[in-house]
């Protein structure tokens, strides 16, 4: 039942699901995790919606 470090950092690895390479320098600056040349499709969609949802409020406040 126990594995390995090695092992353990493997199926870790291997589980890391809907990472995706970055394009540009920008989406390694911007798009979570910072810094990392792989990008977290679940983190940027995330940032997506954040940033909609501040755009959004700054819309109505100024609309209003």
């Amino acid at each position: 039942m126990f594995r390995t470090v090695t092992e353990a950092y493997q199926a870790l690895d291997d589980a890391r699901p809907l990472v995706r390479p970055t394009d540009s320098q920008l989406e390694v600056d911007l798009l979570p995790p910072f810094g990392d040349p792989e990008v977290h499709l679940v983190g940027e969609a995330g940032v997506y919606v954040t940033a909609g949802l501040l755009v959004n409020a700054a819309v109505e406040l100024v609309d209003r």
